[in-house]
């Protein structure tokens, strides 16, 4: 399973790092934060790819 552990933490670091640069701690942010950042960054480089190759 290290390859699912290592997709999984590229996929929670923008969020990650942003909890991290407020300093909060993980109990604190309940992923909440996380969870909003980590959608709009994945959701920003997925909407560009679509728009490059669908339109």
């Amino acid at each position: 399973m290290p390859i699912l552990r290592g997709f999984v933490y590229i996929l929670l670091l923008p969020g990650d790092i942003v909890r991290r640069k407020i300093g909060m701690t993980v109990e604190e942010d309940g992923g909440i934060l996380r969870s909003f950042i980590n959608m709009c960054f994945w959701g920003a480089i997925f909407t560009g790819i679509a728009l490059h190759y669908l339109t």
